[in-house]
């Protein structure tokens, strides 16, 4: 994996975590048992020459030899959405699908508790891998908001740095299809966002539910390219679009949320030497190569996977490892979505596909194209999945 293009420091830890258990502790001499006999002398062995070690490989190339995979077998819709990828419990930068940390870790909120001084904690609405949601009432607004809590032991400088340059990003993306982000804040070692609170569920727990009608598929769709040219056009690319941070209204409008990961196109971002950002089940392949730069075309081939899932209740790729599964994001050809799901109509189909091509030129030019595409689409979306 190489570089990102953003400021050069630290590697960032990838795999799981590595615990240090310290020094074995010293055993008194008295319970040290005698040493067995020595055995008699063996004859060595006739000696082995070393076995012969095949030449490097050279590193693959985005897009060549694409082979299309066998179909894999029909897993449920819940199946599908089960995390894969481990995640660290110090917090990696690269991101999974939200885990909750052991309760010994957390310094979580109780009801009545109130923070800074302003926001009244009424209860707990979620966890994700960093951070923890609360509903709140403003206490000068008297109004209820949503309180994002970065968990204490993820609290470094370049973690707090990346939590709170949401609202740098969010404050300038006013949106409907956006979730608005309102200030940030401390109370002691404790930092947190206040953001807009929303009724309904996130995509991952609509999927996992039940599976979409092809019109509430195309809706979405359309809303999240609504937000990604909006947040395009002004900059700032998301590089974490997936379901969990695409949530759906009670009256079935889609928001693009979580900028935690964001980057402005035009000023140098926070990222270490070395360090891979985004979820490996939604990552383009220059996401993953380092190389070309990440771009819009970034975002939209993380759509494209949001995209295949709800079509087919499949992942186009999977893997139990996270590196294993980055590099199928670069060298395999997926599955036709109609393979999985031959009651897709054919358009649709090509629009997906065309959103995973491995080179970003090869894709949609940016998310107004894609929106074209996507509303030629609706004179087939009225015919319910089978």
């Amino acid at each position: 994996m190489h570089p990102t293009d953003d400021d050069a420091g630290d590697v960032a830890y990838l795999g799981g975590a590595a615990f240090d258990v310290g020094p074995a502790p010293a055993v008194p001499a008295a319970a040290v048992a005698p040493a067995p006999a020595m055995p008699a002398p063996v004859a060595p062995a006739p000696a082995m020459l070393p076995p012969v070690m095949p030449a490097p490989s050279p590193p693959p190339t985005p897009g060549a030899d694409l082979r299309p995979v066998t179909p894999p077998p029909p897993v449920s819709w819940g199946e599908s959405l089960r995390p894969s990828t481990p995640m660290s419990p110090h917090g990696t930068l690269l991101q999974g699908i939200a885990t909750p940390l052991p309760a010994s870790v957390v310094r979580g909120l109780v009801p009545a508790q109130v923070v800074a001084g302003r926001y009244r904690v009424e209860r707990w609405l979620g966890a994700g891998g960093s951070s923890t949601v609360y509903e709140v009432t403003d206490l000068h607004r008297n109004e209820r908001v949503a309180l994002k809590l970065l968990a204490v032991p993820h609290a470094e400088p370049h973690l707090v740095t990346r939590f709170l340059q949401e609202v740098q990003y969010v404050r300038a993306l006013e949106h409907v299809n956006i979730l608005r982000v309102f200030d940030a804040g401390s109370d002691g070692e404790r930092h947190f966002l206040t953001m807009e609170l929303l009724e309904g569920s996130d995509l991952r727990q609509v999927l996992a539910e039940r599976r979409p009608t092809w019109a509430e598929a195309l809706r979405w769709l359309t809303h999240a390219a609504v937000a990604l040219e909006h947040a395009h056009g002004r900059g700032v690319l998301h590089r974490d679009v997936k379901p969990a941070n695409l949530f759906v209204t009670r009256i079935g409008v889609l928001k693009l949320m979580d900028f935690g990961l964001a980057k402005s196109m035009h000023v140098a971002g926070t990222t270490a030497q070395g360090a891979v950002l985004g979820t490996p089940e939604y990552m383009a392949p220059e996401q993953v190569m380092g190389t070309p730069a990440v771009s819009p075309a970034t975002d939209l081939y993380a759509l494209g996977v949001v995209a295949y899932q709800m079509f087919t209740g499949q992942l186009p790729f999977r893997h139990e490892q996270p590196v294993p599964l980055m590099f199928l994001q670069v060298q395999q050809a997926p599955v036709p979505p109609r393979t999985l799901c031959p009651d897709l109509p054919e358009p649709f189909e090509r629009v997906v596909l065309k959103l995973l091509e491995k080179r970003p030129e090869d894709r949609y030019p940016d998310a107004a194209a894609l929106r074209t595409a996507l509303a030629k689409l609706w004179p087939y979306a009225f015919k319910a999945p089978a």
